[in-house]
């Protein structure tokens, strides 16, 4: 009986999620031909949503970074370094009180920018080409550190 060869796979996806902060995910990854580890590039795009009054402006936080992690079963585990950038508010800066419409405040913009410690853990399942999987995400900075659970979608060479 001929040995099964390891293979490399490549696998690419897009997710959509909730935590502190709503999230749109992007990534693409490598698994290595002879080992359980893996690299992913990721961008994560981060917007406030669960604000209850109408404020400008919207929070919001940009990742993008390179994980390095190891495959167990289904699972996935990843961290590495990312480039942080985005906006949070400031200054309170006035109350705009429209008659026929919801009032809203505003502050002052403020960007920023930061290196962060991005992780993710994936749990996916998948055939050959296609996988849906539930990721445990976040990353650690001192500007805007985020988390939550995000439902992904897979596609690429995936076993």
């Amino acid at each position: 009986m001929p040995s099964k060869k390891p293979k490399e796979y490549f696998w690419g996806s897009a997710g959509i999620g909730t935590g502190t902060l709503g999230n749109l995910s992007l990534a693409l990854a490598y698994e290595f031909k002879n080992k359980p580890a893996l690299i992913t590039t990721r961008y994560a795009y981060n917007l406030e949503i669960y604000n209850d009054e109408s404020v400008t402006p919207l929070q919001n936080v940009n990742d993008l970074g390179v994980l390095y992690g190891y495959k167990v079963g289904k699972f996935r585990f990843s961290t590495g370094l990312s480039r942080v950038w985005g906006v949070k508010r400031g200054k309170f800066l006035r109350e705009d009180s429209e008659p026929f419409l919801y009032g809203k405040d505003s502050y002052e913009s403020l960007g920023y920018a930061t290196i962060g410690i991005p992780a993710e853990v994936p749990f996916i399942l998948s055939n050959r080409d296609l996988g849906i999987g539930l990721t445990a995400y976040g990353n650690l900075n001192t500007k805007r550190p985020y988390g939550g659970l995000n439902l992904s979608f897979y596609l690429g060479e995936m076993k």
